[in-house]
């Protein structure tokens, strides 16, 4: 009998029902086992093969049925289970209750009443999460691993966590690409980015990019770091509010890390717990505002940390509100509060974030319905795509968090931390979060990177290939060429990568062209405008060739001979 497990890893997944209904589940989980039923077998250690133990089955049943499925069953689970497989747990046809990873061989418990054929598993997570697809099969065990497409959707379903997943589509949640310039890394984070969203390998850049554009701003975030890139544009800024003349009070402005890690944060806390049922906006709205409404009461007040402040009016489209010092009017937009009583979450506003806050909590508190629940929610990954992460000061820009990026301190990691931010509120980094970087080794203006960085990160080179599709065969010996006269003069990290040769829809390919408009004043940027250099450079690339270089021209050319 042949037996498929993960290619790379040659772990399975598996089904089990820990009893009939998952009725032994609780005591299973609390023992941290996992057990198989038929106690009239016996210790399984015991009994030889497959056939053995059918014909066991048999006897000790006395029945004429093949029994195929029951003695596969006690084979597969003495035999075939083994140390850091997956368990997903089941109950009927309709529901998963959890999943764990085995721990240790079978042994034979004889000290159970029953069930005592068992296995060790560390149960990683409990909850129940309905299945509303095909029914579930009611086998006791089954192994799935031949079942990738299944796989990865119960790891979505339940959220299985990435790294206990460990497939070819498993990358480290920190990652720099690295190299000189062309040489694909924006590339590769787009192909990199996509896989980890739709959490399988894809390799159409295609595709990849209509996935990577589909997602940008939600679970995608693109960023460019530069020299005065900070700590507050990344993570979190105050600043003092100046309308209010009585009181100093700041407003808080969360950076693109941080609205990023409360999305993926968020989405793994609803995967765990399925979120209870929320009315309606208009309805949880209108009740609040309901007494200011049919004229009541005159306002009503909105508690803040310090301060209240307090709503006079409604209108089709605004909240008007007056701060306690008094003083000018303000506006809120009921439609921007609806968005963030949809999304749970105050957005990227400025100015009156700390108004709607309190007033986004009140709201929700009044929307929960705890007589009923919504769907379960399918955990997702999120990626943060930082371009030329060595151009900011690392140290100013992740601060604290620099620690917190590593995936044991990580949200669901074994040791994880938190922080307080300047607005006083905790904050992790979620398990779910990648993040990618890039960094072009030529750019040597730069400070080396932060080694606290190059310690929480995975490299991965990134330097010129010769057998690319779009690249012409005739053309590779100048590239060639030109990146030994490089290395031999600057060392390896300014090549030129092979993106400046490839033709593209955009920038259709020219030999002359690409010397004349891009290799070429690189190369004299690297070489500090020595000409004499750069031409010895590309003569001796354009030797096998029809083309030479003009060094009566400035700047320097190339030109076709007999031209």
């Amino acid at each position: 009998m042949e037996y498929m497990a993960d290619k790379k890893t040659n772990k399975r997944y598996w089904l089990y029902a820990p009893g009939e209904n998952a009725v032994k589940w609780d005591e299973f989980y609390n023992l941290g086992i996992m057990g198989l039923g038929w106690d009239e077998l016996g210790d399984l250690d015991k009994l030889g093969d497959l056939s053995d133990i059918t014909k066991a089955i048999q006897r000790i049943y006395k029945t004429d049925s093949k029994s195929y499925n029951t003695a596969l069953a006690n084979f597969e689970f003495r035999d075939v289970l083994k140390e850091e497989d997956i368990i997903i747990v089941k109950r009927g046809r309709k529901e998963y209750l959890g999943y764990g990873i085995v721990t240790s061989d079978y042994y034979y418990d004889s000290t159970r009443q029953t069930y005592q054929k068992c296995r060790k598993v560390y149960w990683k997570k409990k909850g129940t999460w309905e299945e509303r697809g095909h029914p579930i099969v009611l086998k006791t065990l089954t192994d799935i691993t031949k079942y990738p497409d299944y796989v990865h959707k119960l790891a979505n379903f339940i959220g299985i966590e990435q790294g206990i997943m460990n497939q070819s589509f498993d990358y480290p949640l920190n990652t720099i690409f690295y190299g000189p310039p062309g040489t694909g890394k924006t590339y590769h984070t787009i192909l990199r980015a996509s896989s980890i969203i739709e959490n399988r390998q894809i390799d159409s850049y295609d595709d990849a990019l209509k996935i990577f554009k589909a997602n940008l701003h939600d679970q995608i975030e693109f960023i460019t770091f530069h020299q005065n890139y900070s700590y507050e544009d990344f993570i979190q800024g105050l600043r003092p509010d100046t309308e209010n003349d009585n009181q100093l009070t700041f407003e808080r402005k969360d950076g693109v890390f941080k609205y990023i890690s409360d999305r993926a944060l968020k989405n793994i806390k609803d995967s765990e717990q399925p979120p209870t049922v929320k009315k309606n906006f208009e309805d949880v709205f209108s009740n609040f505002v309901s007494q200011l409404i049919e004229g009541e009461v005159e306002e009503i007040e909105v508690r803040m940390k310090k301060v209240s402040y307090f709503i006079t009016a409604i209108t089709n489209k605004s909240i008007e509100f007056r701060k306690a010092s008094g003083g000018t009017e303000h506006t809120m937009s009921i439609s921007t509060l609806k968005k963030m009583y949809d999304a749970e979450s105050v957005l990227d506003i400025q100015g009156l974030s700390s108004y709607y806050t309190p007033l986004l909590d009140e709201l929700l508190k009044l929307g929960k319905d705890s007589t009923g629940k919504t769907e379960n929610v399918d955990r997702k990954n999120y990626v943060l795509v930082i371009d030329e992460i060595n151009r900011a000061n690392i140290s100013r820009v992740f601060g604290e968090l620099i620690t917190l990026i590593e995936p044991d301190k990580r949200s669901n990691g074994t040791t994880p931390l938190e922080v307080r931010l300047p607005s006083g509120e905790k904050f992790m980094v979620p398990s779910n979060l990648f993040i990618i970087g890039t960094m072009n080794t030529a750019d040597k203006s730069i400070a080396l990177l932060d080694i606290a960085l190059r310690r929480r990160f995975v490299f991965e080179p990134m330097y010129p290939k010769y057998l690319k599709d779009g690249l012409k065969v005739e053309d590779e010996g100048v590239l060639k060429s030109i990146n030994e006269s490089i290395i031999s003069e600057k060392g390896h990290d300014f090549q030129i990568g092979h993106s400046y040769f490839m033709n593209s829809k955009e920038d259709p390919y020219d030999l002359s062209r690409r010397l004349n408009l891009k290799v070429i004043p690189l190369l004299l940027e690297y070489f500090m405008n020595d000409s004499k250099t750069v031409t010895q450079i590309i003569s001796k690339a354009l030797s096998n060739t029809d083309y030479f270089i003009d060094e009566n021209c400035w700047p320097l050319r190339i030109a076709k001979k007999n031209d």
